[in-house]
């Protein structure tokens, strides 16, 4: 784990490059401020000597080393502040880093990865992972440039006051970074352990709040509220050791801090009492004893600071597990090839999400461009997977679809999802305005455009209810009903008639009066375009030009609605079980 520890250390610092002139000056800034703060003991050893030797003491030499002491001390606030400043802004850029990289990841990794993570535990590493490494980068950047500098000054300070006790500091420090590392690789495991539950209670959170309407419904309250203790108390548990096993740091360190302190006092005590060494005095030894505090004061701080450090690896190692994800395909060499005419042909297209579970084996389809067709048939038969095939969010696995006679993989993703319209079942409102909400399928929409799609879509009448109007902020869940939502994202699509639509169950949440306008727009709307209609009221694709029957991801009947029924096959049954 120490490697990977190193790993993740070596990638963070990959993100310090483009803030290497800040870092240059708060290195700086830093020598400053820790010459400054270390320049202030030698004054005051200059200061007791002065006292001591009352033969050749002058209080105008003291007045001046007060007053030098006083510059020193305002200069290294000075000093001390402009570098936390730096450091800060260091930081926090590497964190908005992190976290624009893991959201462009989300972006940009397969849809199957997200259908196979919790949007909870997606959402904690974005958010609350990133904020936990910011903590403890804060502190390591801060501990690292002062430790660092503070321990070289340090030594050499007490090496010009006397080589002899400095080499009794240099020898005995390392006991405190050998107890430091072993605390700090133990605290490692369990913190790691403490992010992995935390991402866990977040996705068990998010699944709660977004279908509380169920939970109450179905009576799974207490269920839910044992579950949520049950991982709390995984969290409390392994909290605890992960806080414990960290805590012990500070403390035994400070115990081979104190015992360094009490060797140099002891010793140079000794020297002093029987005069055996020329020029130290009692106001040498306090510089000394200050100089071996200060130099065992960076390993105290950083045992301070293992909690936050181990913490930020823990949730470091998974905002980099997600950034590392793999994503689609890079398509940039691939043309951005135009939709002319609409047909659409399956050839022998085998598919399968789970890899020993067929879904689809050797499925034809042949499509000519203008058509209305339907999809029909009983729940996870495979309707949906042919619209996600057909706009590669999944990849087929053998055969090939292809589109005006060109495979579907010559076309770059962003160009052939940006000629095919899409109104799925789940509506998405997004917090904005009635207006950003619908011109989301165009950048460049107008309002006209805008109230123009509306109307198409029979929600103007809603929109000009609203208190603004389309200039209205509204979002998912602020009491539009499903219906309306359904509407103004059909209106979207309104907006932009690329050649090819594809209708997801697109009216299932509307009333059946507003459904009969919305089916006129629906009828102009497709008039020239290949249309795919996903629907389980068999009553709305009576008009389709072919209906696709899919039974276990195969196309067991295809024709007209009067064709299939006079069939009297699988389709008249599911058509007359609607209306018995």
């Amino acid at each position: 784990m120490q490697n990977n520890s190193k790993s993740m250390l070596k990638r963070i610092l990959i993100y310090t490059k483009k803030y290497k002139f800040i870092l240059i000056l708060a290195f700086i800034f830093s020598i400053l401020y820790v010459s400054a703060t270390l320049y202030a003991p030698k004054l005051v050893g200059e200061a007791i000597d002065q006292f001591q030797n009352s033969l050749a003491f002058q209080m105008e030499d003291i007045y001046w080393i007060v007053l030098e002491l006083l510059i020193i001390v305002i200069l290294g606030a000075f000093f001390g502040w402009f570098m936390n400043a730096l450091l800060n802004k260091v930081t926090y850029s590497i964190v908005k880093d992190l976290r624009v990289d893991a959201f462009h990841k989300v972006l940009n990794v397969p849809v199957s990865y997200l259908d196979s993570h919790l949007s909870g535990d997606i959402l904690t590493r974005i958010i609350s992972d990133t904020d936990q490494v910011s903590e403890g980068l804060l502190q390591g950047f801060s501990q690292a440039l002062t430790g660092i500098i503070t321990i070289v000054v340090t030594i050499v300070m007490m090496l010009i006051i006397k080589w002899e006790i400095a080499l009794v500091v240099i020898i005995l420090t390392p006991l405190s970074l050998f107890v430091a590392a072993f605390i700090s690789k133990r605290s490692f495991k369990t913190f790691k352990a403490q992010a992995q539950i935390k991402g866990e209670m977040g996705g068990f959170l998010n699944e709660m709040i977004t279908n509380q309407k169920m939970v109450i419904a179905y009576h799974q309250e207490v269920i839910n509220i044992d579950k949520f203790q049950k991982i709390d108390s995984n969290l409390y548990e392994v909290g605890i050791k992960a806080q414990f096993n960290s805590s012990l740091t500070n403390p035994t360190t400070r115990f081979v801090n104190a015992i360094v302190y009490a060797s140099v006092a002891t010793i140079g005590a000794i020297l002093i009492i029987k005069n055996l060494a020329l020029g130290f005095g009692i106001g040498g030894l306090t510089a000394f004893l200050t100089y071996a505090s200060q130099y065992t004061k960076p390993f105290n701080e950083i045992s301070g600071v293992a909690t936050e450090l181990s913490n930020s690896f823990a949730s470091l190692r998974r905002v980099f597990e997600l950034i590392d994800e793999k994503e689609m395909e890079d398509e940039a060499v691939k043309g951005s090839l135009e939709i002319k005419e609409g047909s659409v042909e399956f050839k022998d297209v085998c598919f399968r999400y789970i890899e020993d579970k067929p879904l689809i084996e050797n499925l034809n389809i042949d499509i000519k461009p203008g058509m209305k067709v339907a999809i029909v048939g009983p729940t996870g038969c495979g309707k949906t997977t042919l619209i996600n095939l057909l706009m590669r969010f999944y990849d087929i696995h053998q055969g090939e679809i292809l589109i005006d006679g060109k495979s579907i993989m010559e076309f770059s993703k962003d160009s052939l999802r940006k000629q095919i319209g899409l109104v799925l079942q789940e509506t998405w409102l997004f917090k904005g305005t009635v207006f950003d909400n619908i011109a989301y399928a165009k950048n460049d929409a107008t309002l006209e455009d805008v109230v123009e799609a509306a109307k198409m879509a029979y929600v103007d009448d809603f929109i000009s209810k609203l208190p603004k109007g389309y200039q209205t902020i509204i979002s998912d869940d602020d009491g539009v009903s499903v219906g309306q939502k359904q509407l103004l994202c059909i209106a979207r699509l309104m907006l932009r008639l690329p050649k090819i639509l594809i209708l997801d169950e697109a009216t299932s949440n509307i009333d059946t009066r507003t459904e009969v306008m919305v089916q006129k727009a629906f009828h102009k709307m497709m008039e020239g375009r290949t249309s795919f209609i996903i629907a389980h009221r068999l009553s709305t694709i009576r008009n389709a030009d072919k209906i696709l029957v899919m039974q276990n991801g195969t196309i067991v009947e295809q024709g007209t609605h009067d064709e299939l029924l006079i069939a009297n096959g699988f389709y008249k049954k599911l058509y007359e079980s609607q209306f018995e």
